[in-house]
């Protein structure tokens, strides 16, 4: 039987962008190459670009390594590196150490910018930008894939919406909705939102419909439900627990109007139709819903109901009086014929 062929490992990599989880990641793929749980407490090497002198990082990383093929060093914070230490690092680079794997983070290039060329004659030059739109979606169904379960588009889509573009969160948010589906093979939307937010997507979209008609008392009806539902929390280091829905509430709403006006213009044959075409990535999960509620909005109604949730975000976050009642003020003010 043939065996597998052990992936190159570059002398130099250097890993920039917005993307931290990403980099995490290949970071930690890269180690558990190079080195094992035993090898890593004589040969692995973490240095921060700001505080470490240059001198210091070049010494280990020309240290051999001691009971194994590989040294590893990681330097953070390169791209606020001064050029003095720069210049000193690419000193090094141009002649790397053949056991020694030398990783380079940071947020950009930076004062490396000149030397990428050089940089990639030895070695890898990698960047990682922030995931968005399909991309992000795409990454979300990956990861509940190399789970074992398919993840519907909507359940992909809803979790971009409610969680956001940070891919610890989401993957948080997946693994709550992995353990909690048990031998289920296909997470579907609902399977989500009873995990991620108990503010559902599909109360927003009661709520914004009924708004849409100025249907007063069935718009007051499910704010009060809304906000006695209390929303659960994603992040890893606070425990699950019923917490104050509103803040979320007003953010899908705000969102909810942002999405119908760029659907209601997209749809258009004249304004900036055309321009928002040209960025797929940019368009919400669920087109079909937004253009059918759109249409009980003129765009002066949506730009409005942007204006008004921002105000009241405002409101809430400075106590400017109950958040119930201001919540209920906003909806008021929204069922108003335009």
């Amino acid at each position: 039987m043939k065996q597998k062929a052990m992936p190159k490992i570059y002398p130099v990599y250097f890993f920039y962008g917005a993307e931290d989880y990403l980099m995490e990641e290949e970071i930690q793929k890269l180690l558990s190459q190079t080195l094992s749980e035993k090898e890593r407490g004589l040969n692995l090497h973490l240095f921060n670009g700001e505080e470490h002198s240059g001198q210091e990082i070049i010494h280990a990383a020309q240290t051999l390594p001691m009971f194994s093929p590989y040294r590893f060093v990681v330097v953070t914070n390169v791209s606020d590196m001064d050029e003095k230490k720069v210049e000193a690092l690419m000193g090094y680079i141009r002649r790397p150490s053949g056991s020694t794997c030398l990783v380079l983070q940071g947020k950009t290039l930076g004062p490396w910018k000149t030397f990428r060329k050089e940089i990639e004659k030895t070695g890898q030059v990698r960047e990682y930008p922030r995931l968005r739109g399909k991309a992000l979606a795409s990454w979300a169904r990956k990861r509940m894939e190399g789970k074992g379960k398919a993840l519907s588009e909507e359940a992909a889509g809803y979790l971009m919406e409610v969680v956001g573009d940070h891919l610890y969160d989401i993957d948080n948010a997946l693994e709550k909705v992995f353990l909690s589906v048990g031998e289920k093979r296909r997470v579907e939307l609902s399977d989500v939102e009873e995990i991620t937010s108990e503010v559902k997507i599909s109360t927003v979209f009661d709520l914004m419909d009924a708004i849409g008609h100025q249907n007063l008392e069935k718009a007051l009806g499910i704010l009060e439900k809304a906000i006695e539902s209390g929303a659960i929390s994603f992040k890893k280091e606070e425990e699950p627990s019923k917490k104050d829905p509103i803040p979320l509430l007003l953010s899908m709403m705000a969102k909810q109007y942002w999405n119908m006006l760029m659907i209601k213009k997209l749809s258009s044959p004249h304004g900036e139709g055309g321009a928002l075409a040209k960025e797929p990535g940019a368009l919400p999960w669920n087109m079909k819903k937004y253009l059918e509620q759109g249409r009980n909005f003129s765009e002066a109604s949506l730009r409005e109901g942007i204006q008004r949730c921002h105000e009241t975000d405002l409101a809430v976050k400075r106590s400017r009086g109950p958040k119930d009642l201001l919540m209920e003020k906003l909806v008021i003010d929204l069922c108003r014929p335009q």
